[in-house]
């Protein structure tokens, strides 16, 4: 009994583990979708810059599940050059990606 009992108590858990799972997964950023949406914003700004001649975007970085980092990098004329670090969030019941920028440097 105590057998059968212990059994069906690993089956309930197993089953919702796999329950949860895709919900988990259902926001996370993928790297290529945040990389793309962060190349797309950096290409933007550049354009609506005066002064600026190129841009590039990375490296990235995982920070965690829901979060990609990469550091996006503006060169302007007279070699002025901007970087700053671009954040990718999933946020939660939303299937999007919301972008922040922090750490602005020009040299």
């Amino acid at each position: 009994m105590r057998v059968k009992l212990a059994f069906a108590a690993i089956l309930v858990l197993l089953l919702l583990l796999l329950l949860m799972v895709p919900a988990a997964q259902a926001h996370k950023v993928p790297v290529g979708l945040a990389k793309s949406e962060i190349r797309r914003a950096t290409a933007e700004i550049c354009a609506e810059t005066q002064g600026c001649v190129n841009w590039r975007v990375g490296p990235c970085a995982r920070q965690s599940f829901h979060r990609i980092d990469c550091v996006s990098r503006l060169f302007g004329e007279n070699g002025v050059n901007c970087s700053f670090v671009t954040i990718a969030r999933a946020p939660a019941q939303r299937y999007e990606v919301v972008l922040h920028h922090k750490r602005i440097i020009c040299n």
